[in-house]
């Protein structure tokens, strides 16, 4: 452990944040992870207590709302909640990792590189878009992470365990084959967020899987690799058809370049089909 380093980190309780927080304590890193009760980022003075109280070298934060909460929510948590950790953070001149998501491009424009500019289509992709935004214009030393779908071939992501309860009830079930992501497993995504706690980068960086795959392949995959049945009654769907029958349109081709952040971790980002593989 380096001298002096410690690391603050909100959301350790969601999905990604349980992967980073076991990487932390296995390693014997110097690290503080308040809960939501102990310490909400939308209110910017027990945040600012926080920091001080705890004196962190660097902070990730991963706390987000999620797709379909109500809007709201979603400024308060994702544009509000972001400026206030990054306005603390510049002030005490911390480390910032910011997460990010792929779902602030509009899936027209594929592959996407670093830089490219958010052009969302959902609540949720404009609520993180604005609080990439709100996150550089008050840090720009902050580097902020978009990434993909987050799985983890040791237990079911929520969606994953969803559509396995879905299935054995015999509800109805749709994968979409026109939308392509680049999915990450956790434990890579959490290994990378704090090596970027310690490299010199900063604006939008690219986290993801190198593989693209369909909402559907992606799907399939996980509920074959962990054994659940009944996959008869998934159906293939594209999303383009329901958009012309008037539902609201979503991202469809969210490829995502990740030759920087290779190059700048040292390492491949490996795709769902290789992990599974080994």
């Amino acid at each position: 452990m380096d001298e002096g380093e410690r690391i603050l980190v909100f959301g350790r309780g969601g999905w990604l944040g349980q992967a980073l927080w076991r990487r932390l304590q296995s390693s014997g890193r110097d690290a503080a992870g308040p809960t939501r009760t102990e310490v909400d980022i939308r209110s910017p003075e027990p945040l600012e207590r926080a920091l001080h109280t705890v004196r962190p070298s660097s902070v990730i934060n991963l706390a987000a709302a999620r797709p379909g909460a109500d809007e709201d929510t979603l400024e308060a948590v994702n544009v509000v909640g972001a400026r206030n950790v990054a306005a603390a953070c510049a002030r005490l001149g911390l480390r910032l990792v910011h997460v990010s998501t792929d779902a602030l491009h509009d899936g027209r424009s594929a592959p996407y590189g670093d830089a490219a500019p958010a052009n969302p289509l959902t609540p949720y992709g404009r609520s993180k878009a604005c609080g990439e935004t709100a996150v550089l214009e008050v840090h720009p030393e902050a580097v902020c992470v978009r990434t993909s779908l987050i799985w983890d071939a040791q237990a079911m992501d929520r969606g994953t365990r969803g559509f396995a309860g879905r299935i054995a009830a015999g509800e109805p079930c749709v994968l979409y084959s026109d939308e392509i992501r680049c999915p990450l497993p956790r434990d890579t995504l959490a290994e990378a967020l704090l090596d970027l706690t310690r490299l010199d980068v900063a604006g939008p960086l690219n986290v993801a899987g190198r593989e693209a795959l369909s909402r559907y392949d992606f799907g399939l995959l996980l509920l074959r690799h962990f054994d659940v049945s009944g996959l008869d009654a998934i159906r293939r769907v594209r999303a383009a058809d329901l958009v012309e029958a008037g539902q609201p349109p979503r991202p469809r081709d969210l490829r995502l370049l990740v030759d920087q952040a290779e190059a700048l971790l040292g390492r491949t980002l490996p795709g769902v089909t290789d992990v599974l593989r080994r």
